[in-house]
């Protein structure tokens, strides 16, 4: 049994004071983080409290970096960071999931690719967080893995003034796994600012992210090892003896994304017991991602006739665009209301016939 090593650091790198006490709501549309003007910075000397610490969704949703020990951190002590209640894992880290449950997504308005299972770990612009701190934030995870190599999730953000704040973060891993041909090495790097004018009308927020997956393919175990193992044949008892049916077969999972979104706030007024704005808004990414799946020998027996018999390379393209631009009306009695045209471009497949 692997023994896990917990290095969770949130500790601020050096004393740089740059913002007062902020105040923070919840919810989609009504959620505008109040941020200090420059001349109220905290008091040299004095330590800022956590609740200073805001991590914004990109629903506009805010909460603070939460330092308590309790089982919920437990539960999302793994590699992908959250709970995982609904996910089956396979026999080495960062491979697929068994998904137990069903979320169901009535918003997709373009084709996604079809590879889902490798994009467990990989960055929607929905899992992107933005952050203001008052003083520089690092997270560090670590944590062993299955037979040889390590697994690392490192961040670092800070605030350059009160209204801009940058972030950048990188999740590694590499692990060999017990059985033949089970290696898996990933890696997501990811870019991140936001920016708030003084007078908050104007907010601005964007992020780069470069993230690759790459999973040995051993397709499980050949009938013979897979009855020994069962039986429970001594000569098979070590399982990187065990024959794949698969022993040259990578996948991989490859994709960029540059993503921009800003607003600005026409009329707005908020005091305690009222509150109204309306922004004008303009959002644009493009992300380009692949799946490619490699073989130096054909497995005609476990896979079927092939067309060519050795350097096989099968690569699936996602090119996607679009750029949305309306107007979001947010009432604090009549609700969220947003309204905007989108145009969005996509190439996707195959390059052969």
């Amino acid at each position: 049994m692997n023994k896990n090593i917990l290095l969770f650091l949130l500790l601020p790198l050096w004393a740089w004071a740059q913002l007062p006490t902020q105040t923070t709501t919840s919810g989609l549309g009504n959620n505008r983080p109040q941020f200090g003007n420059e001349k109220d910075l905290t008091v040299e000397g004095e330590k800022p409290p956590i609740t200073d610490y805001l991590i914004i969704s990109q629903d506009r949703d805010t909460t603070f970096v939460d330092t308590t020990l309790t089982m919920a951190k437990d539960y999302k002590y793994n590699y992908l960071r959250r709970d995982d209640f609904e996910l089956m894992p396979f026999h080495n880290i960062g491979r697929p999931y068994n998904s137990l449950g069903r979320n169901f997504d009535f918003d997709l308005l373009s084709p996604r690719m079809g590879a889902r299972a490798r994009h467990f770990n990989y960055i929607e612009i929905e899992d992107v967080l933005d952050y203001h701190v008052p003083t520089p934030l690092t997270e560090l995870y670590f944590k062993t893995v299955v037979n040889q190599g390590q697994q690392l999730d490192a961040l670092f953000t800070t605030n350059v003034s009160p209204g801009l704040n940058f972030s950048l973060s990188y999740k590694g891993l590499r692990s060999a796994g017990n059985y033949v041909n089970t290696l898996t090495s990933t890696g997501n790097f990811k870019f991140t600012t936001n920016y708030v004018s003084k007078n908050q009308r104007y907010r601005l927020r964007l992020h780069t992210v470069f993230q690759d997956n790459s999973n040995q393919e051993n397709g499980g175990l050949d009938p013979e090892s897979l009855e020994g193992f069962v039986t429970g044949n001594e000569d098979l008892q070590d399982r990187g003896r065990l024959e794949p049916n698969l022993t040259d077969a990578t996948s991989f999972l490859e994709g960029k994304r540059y993503y921009l979104n800003h607003d600005y706030e026409i009329i707005g007024d908020k005091d305690s017991t009222s509150y109204y704005s309306a922004r004008i808004y303009n959002t644009a990414f493009y992300e380009d991602k692949l799946y490619r799946f490699e073989e130096s020998t054909a497995s005609n027996s476990f896979l079927g006739d092939s067309y060519v018999s050795s350097s096989l390379r099968d690569q699936t393209d996602l090119e996607q665009g679009a750029i949305e631009a309306g107007i979001t009306y947010d009432h604090y009695i009549l609700g969220y209301f947003k309204a905007g045209i989108v145009r969005q471009e996509y190439n996707y497949g195959y390059n052969r016939t």
